[in-house]
């Protein structure tokens, strides 16, 4: 046998070395078990890399790009002839159309997918297409439009920024689906998150309210996470409902769907019965899923393509309706979102604006006296309210949010110094860990006990107990309509104080002022999605602490996600489906 020349061993082990350090345990381990299929050393590169780029969020690996290493430079990669040459001798991949079960599927452009991805994309475009009715006119803008669609087919995608009127459009609809003489609509409201459910709720209410149709309330029902109405079954990853036991729904909402991982999705669709009418609320430009996928994206740019099966389907809200033109935060945001990282920091500079101000980040020995005032001012009065609805809304006016986890501006350290200040200012009593005023983000789920990652809580007293000699602490969550839920802190799933947040665990909650940190460095994270995402957090007041160029380069960085959803609904033809009713029918029941 020949043996292979010296440097190109050692080119081979150097190159394997590199890979080694970007890989995780599960990379390599999942890289070692399709290796023993046959392909060789690329087939279970190829393996490892997948499996990194799932856990960044992707839906799959394009072998015709150089994946980034974790400070984005590309890596070492050979053409995509030889990734497929090598492929195609490995049996644990097969062809899109194989019926053999193989553990990864490689398709035609050259995209290797976890077989479970694939079929979860494939089965969710098919979904949709069954959904976009023949003949309708192409994607447009404005609330009619959106009306307009809603009222006409089963699937309507509204997408638009904070303050477009996605859920007054919402109101809008329900209002001409429930007229009298009409049968009640079986209604479910839903978000990914617990506070996004319930802002739905609220907004929904609040519009029926205004518009003087009172009489509609009782027909709103309690909005409520994807998880929780698709039905959690404890210790799996199916849900109670699916094709064989769908939800029993006329219209089904979805608000924040950026939010919405690929699976879930999927498995939503599945459960949905085609005479439902779905409408998904979102926006297109906010951070993407912590899970795979940026489906909502997806679903957006490919309708918006002329011709596209779903073009009419689309209905893009600009209008911005909670911020005038001349609105420093909306001229931001606007700036961000269309990677005009130079007008952005002009903006930025300006030091008399009444709704955006800026500092440059401090050093972090000087970290606590500049977050001195802002936490005092934005936290005095909740941590003053002893009565658990009040504290909680008192929350919602102000937060502070960064990017990172660790670090000297990551959530952990910035959670540490403002309960310092906030005790060096006597609002926080005694060195226990759990004290009163403190507020908690539950971070895993559970289903038992009615909680999910992103739900909010305040540990209080109970109010009732005043006179009682012992006042032990209770997490109040948000319950049923103005009434709150206690639970015993040792009850509790994971948890973590909630002053600082990270801009993703923000999505799908507004609060009145806004405290922004950007990291000290550039960091991957740090994409114009984010900055767009963290800026839209803020109703009426937006402060930024950052070094410009990393708040430059975060802006021309965006979030691009591997995904084969888009070709898939490219098809020019709708999968059409004659159960759906004809326009102006009511849903089936």
């Amino acid at each position: 046998m020949k043996m292979p020349h010296a440097k190109t061993q050692r080119r081979k082990e150097e190159r394997r070395d590199a890979d080694d350090s970007l890989f995780a345990d599960l990379d390599l381990h999942f890289a070692r078990f399709i290796a023993r299929f046959g392909g060789g050393e690329m087939a279970a590169r190829a393996a490892g890399f997948l499996s990194r780029a799932v856990r960044q969020g992707h839906i799959c690996l394009d072998l015709s790009i150089a994946p980034l290493t974790d400070a984005g430079e590309p890596v070492a990669w050979a053409p995509l002839a030889e990734w497929l040459a090598a492929l195609g001798e490995c049996r644990a991949v097969a062809a899109p159309d194989s019926s053999a079960p193989t553990p990864l599927v490689l398709d035609a452009a050259g995209r290797l997918y976890l077989r479970r991805y694939f079929e979860y994309e494939t089965a969710l475009a098919r979904m949709l297409l069954q959904r976009a009715t023949p003949g309708r006119n192409g994607s447009q803008e404005g609330q009619e439009a959106a009306i307009a669609s809603a009222l006409a087919q089963p699937l309507t995608i509204i997408s638009g920024g904070p303050g477009t009127g996605k859920t007054t459009t919402v109101v809008s609809i329900l209002l001409r689906l429930m007229q009298p003489g009409l049968q009640p609509l079986r209604i479910a409201l839903t978000a990914p998150t617990g506070k996004a459910a319930a802002r739905l709720e609220q907004t929904i209410r609040d519009g029926l309210n205004t518009q003087g149709r009172t009489d509609l309330l009782a027909a709103i029902p309690r909005a409520s996470t994807l998880h929780r109405l698709l039905g959690i079954c404890r210790g799996s990853p199916l849900f109670r409902h699916h094709a064989g036991n769908p939800l029993a729904l006329d219209l089904l909402v979805v608000d924040e769907a950026s939010m919405v991982p690929l699976p879930l999705m999927a498995k939503l669709f599945d459960a949905l019965p085609q005479a439902t009418r779905a409408i998904l609320l979102g926006d297109r430009d906010q951070l993407a899923s912590v899970d795979p996928g940026n489906i909502l994206a997806d679903i957006v740019d490919a309708a918006a393509i002329p011709g596209n099966a779903l073009h009419g389907t689309l209905a893009l809200l600009k209008k911005n309706y909670r911020f005038g033109n001349e609105s420093a935060i909306y001229r931001l945001c606007e700036a961000v979102r269309a990677g005009k990282g130079c007008s952005a920091l002009e903006l930025l500079s300006v030091q008399s604006l009444a709704d955006l101000g800026s500092a440059p980040l401090p050093a972090p020995q000087q970290l606590s006296n500049a977050l001195r005032e802002p936490v005092l001012a934005g936290y005095g009065a909740y941590m003053r309210e002893p009565d658990p609805a009040k504290a909680l809304e008192a929350l919602g006016r102000f937060r502070v949010l960064c990017a990172l986890r660790k670090g000297p501006y990551g959530v952990e350290e910035l959670n540490r110094r403002i309960a310092a200040l906030l005790r060096e200012a006597g609002l926080i009593q005694g060195s226990h860990p759990l004290y009163a005023g403190m507020p908690l983000l539950i971070t895993r789920n559970d289903p038992h006990l009615g909680l999910f990652n992103g739900d909010i809580a305040v540990l209080l007293p109970d109010p009732a107990q005043a006179d009682a000699p012992e006042k032990p602490l209770w997490a109040w969550f948000p319950g049923e309509g103005s009434e709150l839920r206690r639970i015993a802190p040792t009850q509790l799933p994971e948890h973590e104080p909630a002053f600082a947040m990270t801009v993703h665990k923000s999505q799908g909650s507004e609060f009145e002022r806004v405290l922004l940190m950007l990291p000290e460095r550039d960091t991957p994270v740090l994409t114009r999605e984010w900055i767009y995402t963290g800026l839209t957090r803020a109703r009426s007041r937006m402060d930024v602490w950052f070094h410009p160029e990393v708040f430059e380069r975060g802006v021309a960085r965006r979030t691009e996600r591997t995904s084969g959803l888009r070709d898939a609904l490219a098809a020019k033809k709708s999968i059409h489906s004659e159960d759906w009713p004809q326009k102006g029918a009511r849903c089936a029941k």
